[in-house]
């Protein structure tokens, strides 16, 4: 994941804590796929019914969210095209890969406690842990990135 000198200035466009929260979010969502893809597999959550399919596409979900989050702005010119949202791609990425994280959490709890389209999850494993730490802290990174841009936001002086 190498930045360029553009992305990695602390320029009015990028500061540096900017860029460094949007990379740490995109590692903690690429985690987040990669114990996904572990329980898919090593722990044989392929076979589950829907369940398999949603581990899945959890994977592919972060991954995705991950790499919109890493790419400079450049490399993202669908988002830019949309009215509004492209003034600021990556923090509407951001808030994507924060209801993709805590949508992920939630189905994780209802697993726990009842049942999710028929699967029971029974105790909290270590790839269960890794993978509630990861999203969680996701959540906190994304949520401190938005919130720095939304600073960064207020004080930009209007366009004329």
């Amino acid at each position: 994941m190498a930045a360029s000198s553009s992305d990695l200035g602390a320029s009015a466009a990028a500061p540096l804590t900017s860029v460094l929260l949007r990379y740490l979010a995109a590692l903690l969502l690429f985690g987040v796929g990669a114990v996904h893809l572990y329980e898919f597999s090593a722990d044989h959550y392929s076979v589950i019914p829907i369940i398999g399919d949603l581990f899945a596409a959890n994977f592919a979900g972060a991954v995705v969210l991950g790499l919109a989050l890493a790419v400079p702005l450049e490399a993202l010119p669908f988002i830019r095209s949309l009215p509004l949202v492209g003034r600021a791609p990556h923090a509407f990425v951001a808030l994507g890969g924060i209801v993709f994280l805590l949508g992920t959490i939630i189905g994780l709890i209802i697993s726990e406690q009842w049942s999710l389209f028929g699967f029971h999850e029974y105790g909290y494993r270590t790839t269960v842990w890794l993978a509630l730490a990861l999203e969680a802290a996701g959540v906190v990174v994304l949520a401190g990135f938005l919130a720095g841009e939304a600073g960064r936001g207020r004080a930009r002086p209007a366009a004329r």
